[in-house]
């Protein structure tokens, strides 16, 4: 996949980034981390810049969770249990996403943007809930940033080594959702302290 993320990107530039993360909402098996470190790659190499490539993983990861967003909106429970297969959404997926938000409500919207297969799929179940499109898509921006920040920047710290970046992203996957996890609880606890 890696490959085939770094032949879409060269070929395509931007354009090329932006359909890459497109296809990793809808097409869950291509990595967001193997588009985002393309990106930084080639930043890198100073065919695309370092900003550049970040703002545009980011606008292809918000306008893709947009997209679920509408489909749970507009479509509901129904839609997704009838569609949802077509777009490669297990139902164990859908209800791991179900989970995260009616633990975490809105905030799951931020948070689960670092977690693979939630962070694409947590849309969803805010969708179906109706909550505010533009606080959504807030928490969403906010939740975003860190995972393309950190994809892109690997990529362009470790240049053409793409072996070494894979090894890399997996490791860092790890230290950045117990971050995150932290971060959740730490939110919790205020919650109830302040009830």
């Amino acid at each position: 996949m890696g490959e085939f993320a770094l032949k879409l990107i060269s070929d395509y530039g931007y354009f090329g980034m932006f359909v890459g993360m497109v296809l990793e909402a809808v097409i869950i098996v291509i990595p967001s981390e193997a588009i985002l470190a393309t990106g930084g790659i080639l930043a890198s190499r100073n065919i695309f810049s370092f900003w550049n490539a970040f703002l545009v993983g980011l606008l292809g990861s918000v306008f893709c969770a947009i997209v679920i967003y509408f489909m749970g909106y507009f479509g509901g429970r129904p839609f997704i249990k009838r569609y949802g297969k077509y777009f490669f959404m297990k139902e164990e997926d859908i209800e791991k996403s179900d989970e995260w938000f009616s633990k975490y409500g809105l905030f799951a919207s931020c948070i689960g943007r670092n977690f693979p297969i939630v962070r694409t799929l947590i849309s969803l179940p805010v969708g179906i809930s109706r909550i505010s499109f533009f606080k959504f898509l807030i928490y969403t921006t906010i939740g975003s940033i860190p995972w393309t920040f950190v994809f892109v920047y690997v990529g362009y710290a470790l240049g053409n080594n793409w072996v070494v970046a894979k090894e890399y992203v997996s490791r860092i996957k790890v230290p950045i959702q117990l971050i995150l996890v932290a971060l959740v609880i730490i939110f919790i606890c205020r919650r109830v302290v302040k009830n």
